[in-house]
């Protein structure tokens, strides 16, 4: 799995190198910047619902323990997952997934279902049936990743559309209707 992961890493940063060479560095910097704040916003979500997963394993042992410092240090540490996951989202799945954080979420659903859910198995008491384990955790594990996924994408959308306005009237002056109905540019 971390082979997977290292060759994802490398395919994105290779991708934003190609995009700075196109663009520029600091539109890059920006990207990142961007995505990597929306993924840690968002990555919020995926802390709690963690934390929600770990207390449902407490109270099916008959143990349930809550403490605020290890609440905070469960969210702290998804929302930097959060960062890494939005920065290779805005990176290199995109584009590929067409804007469509659902798509990305059904994604980290499907390659961390069967992961988390042997992770809980190994700390239940008591062992559920394959039915209903299988249910459970690809509800657990599906709260986690698709609002996660959907609201990077909200942020990160939002992020272009302000970012689009802002250059949008510029460019709106440049073209000029011509005769014959086609529009020319002027620089």
């Amino acid at each position: 799995m971390i082979f997977v992961l290292a060759l994802i890493v490398a395919l994105t940063i290779w991708q934003f190198f190609l995009t700075a060479r196109r663009q520029g560095r600091g539109r890059v910097f920006r990207e990142i910047a961007a995505a990597g704040f929306a993924g840690g916003v968002s990555g919020m979500l995926i802390g709690v619902a963690a934390r929600l997963g770990m207390a449902a394993i407490g109270l099916a042992n008959g143990a349930a323990r809550f403490s605020l410092s290890g609440s905070l240090a469960v969210v702290i540490t998804f929302a930097g997952f959060g960062v890494i996951l939005g920065i290779i989202y805005a990176g290199l799945l995109r584009r590929l997934l067409r804007a469509s954080g659902l798509a990305y979420g059904s994604i980290l659903v499907l390659s961390t279902w069967y992961p988390l859910g042997e992770a809980a198995v190994e700390d239940l008491a008591s062992k559920p049936g394959t039915v209903a384990l299988v249910l459970l955790s690809g509800v657990v594990v599906a709260g986690m990743w698709v609002p996660y996924a959907i609201m990077l994408e909200g942020l990160y959308s939002r992020w272009h559309g302000r970012n689009a306005t802002k250059v949008a009237p510029k460019a709106a002056g440049l073209t000029r209707r011509c005769s014959g109905g086609r529009d020319a540019q002027f620089l």
